[in-house]
């Protein structure tokens, strides 16, 4: 007779494991997306279901009650906004035209950082006890404003009129992104919040390991044109990328402590505006541009999960073990 206890032990167990590798996920991805480019290239079209169940599987947790008082949480939701849409585009303009003379690696630095925030950024919150349907309303709204926001940013600063098809795009990201969220919180006030909670531990793993894979299929699209073209500018380029990545965790944090916004609502805000979509950008830059566009997008996809691992431990401590939700 099949015992689900065993089976949700394990999932569990498997789960605190990954949490420890995390850094090494996004990493063995784009490696294995590199090797093994051959294989994984074909599996573009599972990247939007696995998306949507990384969304689904982080909005079950979710209560209607708690979803709909952190919209109401307009400080963080500001801020994030802010510094995500303006501060990190003009900064990545500004280091990449002064470092780089080729508009298209101008162009990358402004890809990485002008598109709607990461899911990862809610994975990494539930890690470290942020405020969970804070870091959700954070990636709704930053997905929201995505189609707008992002083809306008890169027109105005790096002066390239980027033809996405809005319609599409709308249409991917209610897949993705809407739709799932509005499913989990659904299910969640259906079946009972004490319900979905004995459920959503044991997606957590699942969840990362969708991760893994879209890394890993995103890359093996590039990967045979990037080491193609390998030069000695990837040096000064993976540098200003990673300095990119680790720049708004200190930042946001700081900034965060000055509107004396309480520790789980902190937390959530500097994830939320320190990670990117970098899958996203990946996807625009392998659609509407060169192939070099693409490279400080690659080494953001290297560098943003490590950074975050050492920017949230000196930040906030060593992860904590599993404390129960607020009551809903």
């Amino acid at each position: 007779m099949f015992h689900f206890e065993r089976l949700e032990a394990a999932l569990v167990s498997l789960n605190g494991r990954l949490e420890r590798l995390m850094p090494l996920i996004t990493i063995g991805g784009m490696v294995t997306g590199i090797i093994f480019h051959r294989t994984f290239s074909p599996l573009k079209p599972a990247v939007s279901g696995l998306f949507a169940f990384i969304t689904f599987s982080s909005a079950l947790a979710i209560s209607p009650k708690r979803f709909f008082g952190a919209l109401t949480k307009t400080g963080p939701i500001l801020l994030f906004l802010l510094w995500a849409n303006l501060v990190m585009p003009l900064l990545s303009f500004s280091l990449g035209s002064l470092l780089f003379t080729d508009p298209n690696l101008v162009t990358g630095f402004v890809l990485l950082t002008a598109i709607p925030t990461a899911m990862a950024g809610y994975i990494w919150s539930g890690i470290y006890h942020g405020d969970e349907p804070l870091s959700l309303v954070l990636i709704l709204v930053s997905t929201f404003l995505g189609p707008i926001l992002t083809p306008l940013t890169v027109k105005l600063l790096a002066q390239k009129a980027v033809a996405i098809d809005t319609k599409a795009m709308v249409e991917s990201l209610l897949m993705m992104i809407v739709l799932p969220s509005l499913a989990g919180i659904l299910i969640n006030h259906a079946a009972g919040d004490e319900r979905t909670r004995k459920v959503t531990p044991s997606l957590k793993p699942l969840a990362k390991i969708a991760l893994f894979m879209i890394v890993t299929i995103n890359v093996a699209r590039i990967a045979p044109t990037l080491l193609e073209q390998a030069t000695p500018v990837y040096l000064p380029v993976a540098l200003l990328s990673a300095f990119l990545a680790f720049i708004g965790y200190p930042a946001v944090h700081v900034i965060g402590k000055i509107a004396r916004l309480p520790l789980p609502e902190r937390k959530s805000l500097t994830f939320a505006a320190s990670m990117r979509n970098i899958s996203a950008s990946m996807v625009l830059a392998i659609n509407y541009f060169p192939p070099l566009t693409a490279l400080p997008i690659i080494f953001g996809i290297v560098f943003q999960q490590s950074i975050c691992a050492i920017m949230a431990a000196v930040l906030y401590g060593p992860k904590r073990k599993e404390i129960p939700h607020e009551q809903s």
